[in-house]
């Protein structure tokens, strides 16, 4: 089914990644963050995503989790330390990069129907 199901792969996987970029940007709690991504990943399990990779998935999931555990309920509004952050950040770059092994190349959408293009830097 994982080759016939391409468009909802590619549907979850864009889902996935904007859930990232809605935390980075500050828009979702640490919390509700935890519990999309793991709603999300099961998701891609349903669509019989490679084991491999749902299993590197869940390992990055239990980051953000753990860090999230880190925290008691009753303050959502706690501020996480540096070293917080940098597990989040690392975990949430490695996401990325997972996810971009699901969805095949489209060299006339590069960067995927749902994100903007990345911005690139030119040094003269």
């Amino acid at each position: 089914m994982f080759a016939s199901s391409t468009p909802l792969l590619r549907y979850v996987t864009d889902g996935l990644m904007a859930t990232i970029d809605s935390y980075l940007a500050g828009a979702l709690p640490l919390h509700r963050f935890a519990w999309e991504l793991s709603a999300r990943v099961d998701a891609l399990a349903s669509l019989d995503a490679p084991t491999r990779t749902l299993t590197r998935l869940r390992w990055l999931h239990r980051t953000v989790e753990l860090v999230h555990a880190a925290h008691p309920a009753a303050d959502l509004t706690a501020d996480l330390t540096a070293d917080e952050e940098h597990t989040l950040t690392v975990a949430l770059a490695d996401f990325r990069a997972v996810l971009a092994t699901l969805v095949p190349h489209n060299p006339l959408d590069p960067a995927g129907a749902a994100r903007p293009a990345t911005v690139v830097t030119v040094v003269a």
